[in-house]
């Protein structure tokens, strides 16, 4: 491998690193009940949980 194929393969990597630690973080505070439940109401919303996807 020639090294702009290395420097490639690690900003690739750190891109979906960071978007995978992105994703978890986002699906924890929804599984806690802290971020947004997709209603549109946003992550301070008062719906009715039924209601929510």
């Amino acid at each position: 491998m020639t090294t702009s194929a290395i420097i490639q393969t690690i900003v690739v990597l750190g891109i979906v690193a960071v978007a995978l630690v992105y994703v978890l973080r986002r699906v924890i505070k929804t599984t806690r009940g802290k971020g947004d439940c997709g209603c549109g109401c946003g992550k301070d919303c008062h719906c009715n949980r039924k209601h929510c996807p």
